[in-house]
This record gives structure tokens, C-alpha cells and sequence, in this order.
């Protein structure tokens, strides 16, 4: 009869110690907010000051292409008028040349077109990257002075709502326009 109640009873001490908590579970609970930041990337690359200086140099850059992508446009239409004004004037073999030599003028325009698009997505790309890298150290930095956890990339897309007490954002700006003037 003893030993039905040993069992038991000894199974019972047993199940007890499994619940009680280890030390380190007993340490205070940390709220998850505690350890979490939010930045919002697009507004540290368009207001630090390396991302102004970079977003007047694309806009210097797609100015002048764009100048010069006007200027190519008007005289491609100016010919075109001038042969439609000439064209009851003009041989039907001079009328089928002049309207090649546009139809060349118009792709040159367009390969032109492409290319300073290209060319701007690709500096907008440098520069990004650039600032993205330096960002990145930065929220690194912070994250370990402030003991974060996890820091997230804010954007209307990937976050609905966060408390502002969350946004490292303006500490990145001037971390970065400390370290990178």
C-alpha cells in the first residue's frame, strides 16, 4: 500500500519542480516595444544632407537632358512642318527622303530619351545605395545604444500604425549628417 502512494505522490513533486520558474524566467518581463525602433529610409535619404545634395545633382542632370531632349524635339518638328509645308513643291523621291531622314531623327530622339532615363535610374541607384549602406551603420549604432532588438524600415506599406515613440528616423538624419557632412 505504500508503494501506490510513493508513486504518485513522488510523480507529483516531481511535475511541481518542472513548474517552478528558473532564475533567468524570473528576471522582469520587457515589454516587445521596449525593443523595437522603426525609420523611415526614404525620408533619410531625401533629408539628410547628402540626400539633397544627391536629389539637385539628378535634378541638374535630368534638366540638362531634358534641355536637350527639348531642343532636339523642336527641330525634329520644325522639319516635319517644313516638309509638309514643301511637300507639294518637292519630287516624290526628295518628299520619301526627307521623310526617312526624320523617321532616323525620331529614333535617334528616342534612343536619346532612353538613355537619359537609364542614366538618371542609375545615378538615383549610386547614390541610393550609398546612402542606404551609411544609413544602415547608423540604425545599427542606434540600435545598439539603445539596445534594440529588432529596428524596422517604416513605410506606408509595410507599417499601418506605430507608436512615434518607436521612429529613430530624426536621430538617423542628424547621426548622419554628423558622420557624413
Amino acid at each position: 500500500m505504500k508503494r501506490r502512494f510513493i508513486a504518485p505522490l513522488a510523480a507529483l513533486l516531481f511535475a511541481g519542480t518542472a513548474l517552478i520558474p528558473a532564475a533567468e524566467a524570473v528576471a522582469a518581463p520587457v515589454s516587445p516595444l521596449d525593443k523595437l525602433g522603426l525609420v523611415d529610409l526614404q525620408r533619410c535619404i531625401l533629408e539628410t544632407a547628402a540626400g539633397t545634395r544627391a536629389k539637385k545633382d539628378l535634378e541638374g542632370a535630368f534638366a540638362k537632358g531634358q534641355a536637350q531632349l527639348d531642343k532636339k524635339t523642336k527641330d525634329l518638328q520644325k522639319k516635319a512642318e517644313d516638309l509638309r509645308a514643301k511637300a507639294a513643291m518637292l519630287s516624290q523621291e526628295e518628299v520619301v527622303k526627307r521623310q526617312q531622314e526624320l523617321i532616323q531623327k525620331d529614333q535617334e530622339l528616342q534612343k536619346l530619351y532612353a538613355e537619359l532615363q537609364e542614366d538618371i535610374a542609375t545615378k538615383e541607384a549610386q547614390l541610393t545605395e550609398k546612402i542606404y549602406k551609411n544609413v544602415a551603420a547608423i540604425v545599427k549604432d542606434v540600435a545598439a545604444e539603445e539596445g534594440l532588438q529588432l529596428v524596422l524600415v517604416r513605410s506606408q506599406a509595410t507599417v499601418l500604425y506605430a507608436n512615434p515613440k518607436l521612429d529613430l528616423t530624426n536621430r538617423v538624419i542628424v547621426a548622419y549628417d554628423k558622420k557624413h557632412p
